[in-house]
């Protein structure tokens, strides 16, 4: 293929998930510039550490076999998932460790591991579709498109598990073990791909299983997404009380379909500025309600009090001013 056939091929559907997954998130979407990093540390740093890593492993192996078949056996099913789920892994520790804030839980854990993979993606098929002649454009991209979202988003559900977890033991447990999974996911489907050439009827099973699996994952990120609406349900209850926001409000901030309703009617009354403050204000309950949960789960360790207590001073103020334009109009 050429350049730029290859790029579009490799880019173009890489983006598109990310886009149905980023819609899915549904009470409390991550910033678009961590998401354009996440994407982008799979793109170049871990797939180019990755690929350095295997190039210097598999030196040995070519001592050993100089036709390469056994360097590209090993890298495939024993080098490859451990090195590429450790180095895209590494984007999930960063986020715990520098915006923790922004990790809310097993779904935020999915978003951001599937971000990275669908970088890693984007860049590897680059490069095999430029060595073809497009006819593993349909397999790699859709077939197989999914996969390294896959491997990598359940790193992130171990690091979701235990971002709010009572236990230190779960804490550092929860994202090895994710970490574990992700990579033996992986070899399964390399080694079940390398032995193809032998068993032709493997592509069938390795397709299947993939697809079991992510449908698995989809069903986690329902289950996550249902169990945030809880939160903010739960932890707002009370705020409607102290007077952050009224009834009103309250019935609109736990519904999807409900904000929507409330922000195309701001943006058809006050313009894209009327759209935009509606979703900041809904945003802001959201990260109250979150950070109630994470505060009630592990105290200031989970989320500060202080923070808290801004974030209700912010709502209280514009739950007062939603309302007086909404009398106003």
């Amino acid at each position: 293929m050429s350049f730029t056939a290859a790029v579009i091929a490799g880019i173009v559907p890489m983006l598109i998930y990310p886009v149905f997954l980023y819609w899915m998130d549904r009470y409390e979407k991550e910033p678009l510039g961590l998401v354009a990093a996440t994407f982008l540390w799979g793109f170049i740093p871990a797939a180019l550490m990755s690929l350095i890593t295997q190039v210097i492993i598999g030196v040995p192996f070519l001592m050993l076999d100089a036709t390469g078949a056994l360097a590209d056996a090993v890298i495939a099913v024993a080098v490859a998932p451990v090195t590429e789920e450790i180095f895209k892994g590494a984007a999930l520790l960063m986020i715990m460790l520098i915006w923790r804030h922004e990790f809310d839980g097993v779904f935020d854990g999915v978003i951001y591991g599937s971000l990275v993979g669908f970088g890693f993606a984007a860049i590897e098929n680059i490069l095999y579709f430029l060595d073809s002649d497009g006819s593993i454009v349909f397999s790699r991209a859709v077939l197989f498109g999914l996969n390294h979202a896959l491997y990598t988003s359940l790193t992130g559900i171990g690091f979701g598990v235990g971002r709010h977890s009572t236990s230190r033991l779960v804490r550092w447990a929860a994202p090895l073990t994710g970490l574990v999974f992700a990579i033996l996911v992986h070899a399964v489907h390399n080694t079940a791909l390398v032995l193809t050439g032998d068993v032709p009827g493997l592509i069938c099973l390795a397709i299947g299983a993939d697809w079991m699996g992510i449908l698995l994952v989809f069903v986690v990120m329902v289950a996550a997404i249902r169990r945030e609406r809880r939160w903010i349900i739960d932890e707002l209850r009370e705020e409607v009380a102290l007077r952050t926001l009224n009834a009103d409000q309250y019935a609109v901030v736990a519904s999807p379909l409900r904000r929507f309703f409330v922000r195309m009617d701001a943006l058809f009354t006050h313009g894209l500025s009327g759209y935009r403050w509606v979703g900041r204000y809904h945003h802001t309950l959201t990260k109250l309600a979150y950070k109630k949960h994470a505060h009630r789960r592990r105290g200031d360790a989970g989320a500060p009090l202080a923070e808290i207590e801004n974030l209700r001073r912010e709502a209280a103020v514009a739950s007062v001013e939603l309302a007086n334009l909404h009398s106003a109009s």
